[in-house]
């Protein structure tokens, strides 16, 4: 397992770096493909300015594993709190990981459970890096709910962004697993 540890607005200290290591590393004993040297792991530690008294520190902690991403990201007083609880999380993310009966590879297509064992390797450093440094910019032109599936179809897509035009949000036309469609409209929030 390769971790990487990042830190905004707030200097962790060597004590703190082995602990978040210590933890993460932990998260091996439960299955072996986490464990395994093609796993990616990267933890970003943050200062922010909230409101809510005690919850200035966010970690988030990112597992690039095979065929799989497993994220946790939690807020709390301090660097070792806040390690704790992700960890926490990321147990019970990793034990649904292991009993997962199907997943996708990359091209998409279902990978049966037999076959998941055979499958080697996880990104590699540059792929992630790829992936993280990937931007793209588009013009959201309105449309109707039936146009943006129209459009995700002919990309290819598994989902496609819009500006909804009936109800003036953005909005997410997404293929379920079931082969109907499902749509996601974020509410503009007053502040």
């Amino acid at each position: 397992m390769q971790i990487q540890i990042f830190s905004q607005s707030v200097s962790l200290g060597d004590n703190q770096k082995e602990y978040i290591n210590e933890k993460v590393n932990n998260l091996g004993k439960y299955e072996q493909r986490v464990a395994d040297e093609a796993t990616m792991v990267s933890v970003d530690v943050e200062y922010t300015k909230s409101k809510s008294d005690g919850q200035a520190i966010a970690t988030q902690i990112t597992m690039y594993v095979p065929s799989a991403v497993i994220r946790a990201e939690v807020k709390g007083s301090t660097v070792e709190e806040t390690t704790d609880l992700a960890v926490e999380k990321l147990k019970k993310q990793i034990e649904r990981y292991k009993t997962k009966k199907h997943r996708r590879d990359r091209g998409g297509q279902w990978i049966p459970e037999s076959t998941l064992e055979s499958v080697q390797g996880g990104m590699t450093e540059e792929e992630v890096e790829k992936v993280v440094k990937r931007k793209k910019y588009a013009d959201l032109e309105p449309m109707r709910e039936d146009e943006a599936v129209e459009q995700m179809e002919l990309l290819g897509h598994d989902f496609y962004a819009f500006v909804n035009q009936d109800t003036d949000l953005f909005s997410v036309v997404y293929r379920r697993q079931d082969g109907d469609y499902g749509l996601i409209e974020l509410e503009k929030k007053q502040y």
